[in-house]
């Protein structure tokens, strides 16, 4: 649990959250951009200290960030690097990403990246802590990446931030940001449309479709 969390950058605020709740299985942040997904994370993680606030019970945790470092280095390498003792490869096995541990790292897509940095986390921690895990990657490995997480509810927990409205779907709790406030938290089935399209400025709606609420943009 998070509590009167506050951050501010040359004085000014840039985060303030009265109560953020981590559940067990998925919970995933969404906003617009600068809505301080990022910073929230970055703050749990500890790379970001705040002006006031705690953090509770958020312990064992693994990071895999939005922003890819050029590692000149064997995939390998960069799945060992900073624990040499992680068993990695039931998680590379998960992800299809076998065929690039032998790769220079700066040599992958974007993409290729994000899959063999959220396998890293995926190795290192039981609260898997992922920001916008789902960019870069194509159609078929969003779903892929969404079903590991979907099938691991019971072994780990994850803490996402991301802008496709598709992941609500599998979330346990959802969060929603705008302008460094939580606008929304709680179960997905309590999400409305009309909630999104204030966080985002934009016309939100909703459909059904197999069984499934689905939110688009209304362009």
């Amino acid at each position: 649990m998070i509590y009167g969390l506050e951050v501010k950058v040359n004085e000014k605020v840039i985060l303030s959250v009265d109560e953020v709740k981590v559940v067990e299985g998925i919970t995933t942040i969404i906003g617009p951009n600068g809505s301080g997904k990022t910073t929230l994370l970055r703050t749990i993680i500890g790379a970001v200290k705040p002006s006031k606030g705690r953090i509770e019970g958020l312990r064992d945790f693994s990071y895999s960030p939005a922003e890819v470092f050029p590692a000149r280095m064997p995939v390998v390498e960069v799945l060992r690097s900073g624990n040499k003792k992680v068993d990695y490869g039931k998680y590379v096995e998960l992800l299809g990403i076998g065929h690039l541990l032998d790769r220079d790292f700066s040599t992958l897509s974007s993409g290729e990246k994000k899959l063999v940095l959220f396998a890293k986390a995926l190795a290192e921690g039981n609260l898997v802590i992922a920001d916008e895990p789902l960019s870069a990657l194509d159609p078929r490995n969003a779903v892929k990446l969404v079903k590991v997480m979907h099938s691991m509810r019971g072994e780990k927990s994850f803490l996402i931030t991301s802008h496709d409205l598709n992941v609500i779907n599998y979330a346990d709790h959802v969060i929603v940001m705008k302008g460094g406030r939580v606008l929304f938290q709680g179960s997905p089935s309590e999400l409305s449309a009309r909630v999104l399209s204030e966080a985002y400025e934009a016309g939100v709606q909703e459909l059904w479709h197999g069984g499934k609420r689905i939110f688009y943009f209304d362009v």
